[in-house]
């Protein structure tokens, strides 16, 4: 249990430094992929649901009690240790009532077929340990899963934070499924809880359909027959991956506004491109350096970039030459920008699934169109300032990069202190 402990304590109390003496009164969300299998039959749905227990149970706790603390979920009990409140399983309770304790998980997840809702009938329940968790990605392995007795681990207690469980659930309509909506209930008030990464797999006789959708799903998704359908929802997260990653936005962006003509833009763009693609491929795959430290090092290294992309705009001094030479330098520096792109796609992608290929093809299709409409916003920005006067677009330069310099430059000396934290003897 002491790396339960450890990691579940080491959270808490940084949050008490944080905000002071207040009392840890929440789950923690450590484990932020809730994956769905849709497994259509004669009469309905069998589904398989991976869920981080704090999802279901954070939303169940009770008043505040007469020492400041909360009363416990069901199925839980709480210990203050240290000042900080922590939320463990009752494993014996779970043991002796285990189709309740599915019934939180289903109650919570809901389908309607033509706008009726069907009714959710918790079969069986497992819960595993985030670290141990065993493989989810194929039919016979998440069957394998849901095997064994409710909790199979070795661990007389464990945070509930620390857990994921699986529940399969029956809906019965009388017949086959074909499209359907879909949504959960559950608003556990989790901080990050509007990142929770659901990974939706719709086994339709025929095919295997991947789904890739953020957060509580709060609101009804329509899942359908359909490939293109799935394809979008991958592609969408790529474009809201980089839009919604500021150092990768300032980067394309700075070496948009240092390009000198559209042809030198196209090179930039193109050698960009080129580097990031391979990386996010032999990054996902494990293809390059284990270790926190590595994270951190590549981190540092977009900053960096951010930097070099900066002061080449502002120092560009003959226009018309370098341009061929900028694309060999963009594919290095997207090689590292890849990397950072395959970092998040763990979080969204499971190595061993079948469609992994598309799947990462349309993720990068989605990052390619959002680097385009950075480069639009930026290359556009600079047309609107020369058709005021061409003395203007210099300064227009320096009013964007100087910005990113000084973002960039906190960002590496954040990101250094980081390293030296995981990795002091470097």
């Amino acid at each position: 249990m002491t790396r339960f402990r450890i990691a579940t304590v080491g959270l808490c109390a940084a949050v008490l430094l944080t905000v002071g003496s207040i009392v840890c009164a929440h789950f923690n969300l450590n484990i932020n992929i809730r994956t769905i299998h849709f497994v259509h039959t004669d009469d309905g749905l069998d589904v398989y649901v991976r869920v981080p227990t704090p999802i279901f149970l954070a939303g169940l706790t009770g008043a505040v009690q007469d020492d400041g603390t909360v009363a416990p979920a069901p199925y839980t009990y709480n210990r203050t240790e240290t000042g900080v409140l922590l939320h463990y399983l009752d494993l014996d309770e779970i043991r002796r009532n285990a189709d309740d304790f599915a019934h939180l998980v289903a109650r919570g997840h809901r389908i309607f077929v033509d706008e009726q809702p069907l009714e959710g009938q918790a079969i069986s329940v497992r819960i595993h340990p985030a670290l141990e968790q065993p493989p989810f990605v194929e039919l016979s392995e998440v069957k394998e899963a849901m095997n064994g007795a409710v909790f199979s681990y070795p661990y007389d207690e464990i945070y509930a934070g620390e857990t994921v469980t699986d529940v399969l659930i029956r809906y019965d309509f009388g017949s086959a499924v074909d499209t359907f909506l879909f949504e959960s209930e559950f608003k556990p008030g989790l901080p990050g809880e509007e990142l929770l990464a659901n990974l939706i797999l719709d086994h339709y006789p025929g095919g295997t359909k991947v789904h890739r959708l953020r957060g509580l799903l709060n609101e009804p998704v329509e899942i359908r027959n359909s490939e293109l359908a799935a394809i979008v929802t991958f592609v969408v997260e790529g474009v809201r991956h980089i839009l919604s990653g500021l150092d990768h936005v300032l980067f394309v962006l700075c070496l948009t506004i240092g390009a000198a003509t559209i042809t030198g833009l196209l090179w930039r763009v193109t050698g960009f491109t080129i580097g990031h693609t391979a990386t996010l491929s032999l990054g996902f795959f494990g293809f390059v350096p284990e270790g926190e430290w590595f994270v951190h090092a590549v981190e540092i290294s977009i900053a960096l970039s951010i930097i070099y992309a900066a002061i080449v705009a502002l120092y560009l001094r003959d226009r018309t030459v370098g341009e061929v030479s900028n694309f060999f330098v963009t594919i290095a520096i997207g090689l590292l920008h890849g990397l950072g792109f395959s970092f998040v796609l763990h979080e969204i992608l499971l190595p061993g699934d079948a469609h992994l290929w598309k799947l990462l093809v349309s993720f990068n299709v989605g990052v390619e169109i959002g680097q385009v409409m950075i480069v639009v916003a930026g290359w556009g920005l600079l047309w609107l300032v020369s058709l005021i006067r061409d003395s203007f677009l210099t300064p227009a330069r320096w009013v964007v990069a100087m910005p990113c310099i000084g973002i960039a430059t906190f960002w590496v000396v954040e990101r250094v202190r980081n390293l030296m934290e995981v990795a002091p003897g470097l």
